[in-house]
């Protein structure tokens, strides 16, 4: 789903063979406009969550969709998604503009005004492994198969997006987790594999191979509920997504 060309990540996904003629394409590839890989992944399960939309959509219309209509369903550089690079580029253009404009004089004079550094220190963010860990594999109230099932959920969700901030998951991420279970093959960690969970569901999909069950995934997404639902109270996220 990731791959790093230039110095920029892209997102690339295959196209169902039965959508290839509506959308006339055999995969959508697209710039995630960053060099970072964390945000580079928090980006393509945004676009993930967008093309299983746009798939559904292709599902049930008639005809073929235009290129025009392709790419304004598939427009990722919404200002939700690059907000914090535009606020960032915005305000160095108006820092250095305004300085520019100052009389030298001014330049001089002009005083510095310093906030007082606050006492109170931030506290970490929590990460997703750090959350089972405290909520659940430490809970001594939690029964031993609840553990390792809800440890080997959280290992598949790490696995396909990286560990990161529990505040940060919410439900793009969630239901782009939940695309891609759909997508796995049933035969799962039943064998040694170096291929990423992408890269399982694309084989899955080419070999015709079965997938993980209705029952499986469902269990999988109540795993991660049960979890933020221990987060929520303690305001760690804002909601259970």
């Amino acid at each position: 789903m990731l791959r790093l060309i230039g110095s920029h990540y892209h997102f690339r996904r295959a196209v169902p063979v039965v959508l290839q003629a509506c959308l006339g394409k055999t995969e959508i590839s697209l710039s995630l406009q960053t060099e970072s890989k964390f945000l580079a992944r928090q980006r393509a399960a945004a676009l993930y969550a967008r093309t299983g939309e746009v798939f559904h959509k292709a599902r049930t219309m008639q005809g073929r969709f235009s290129g025009k209509e392709l790419t304004s369903l598939l427009t990722f550089q919404s200002p939700v998604t690059l907000e914090p690079e535009v606020m960032a580029q915005e305000a160095e253009v108006t820092s250095a503009s305004k300085w520019k404009t100052m009389k030298p004089r001014e330049k001089l004079t002009r005083k510095v005004v310093r906030k007082p550094r606050s006492t109170k220190k931030k506290p970490p963010a929590l990460m997703l492994s750090n959350a089972l860990e405290q909520f659940v594999l430490s809970n001594p109230k939690a029964s031993t198969d609840t553990r390792e099932a809800t440890k080997r959920t959280v290992a598949l969700y790490i696995r396909a997006f990286g560990d990161m901030p529990v505040s940060d998951i919410g439900g793009s991420q969630a239901g782009a987790f939940r695309d891609l279970l759909l997508a796995l093959p049933a035969t799962l960690g039943k064998g040694k594999s170096s291929l990423t969970l992408q890269q399982e569901a694309q084989r899955a999909k080419s070999d015709g191979l079965p997938t993980l069950s209705n029952k499986s995934v469902k269990n999988h997404m109540l795993r991660l509920s049960a979890l933020w639902n221990q987060l929520v109270p303690r305001e760690l996220v804002t909601k259970n997504p």
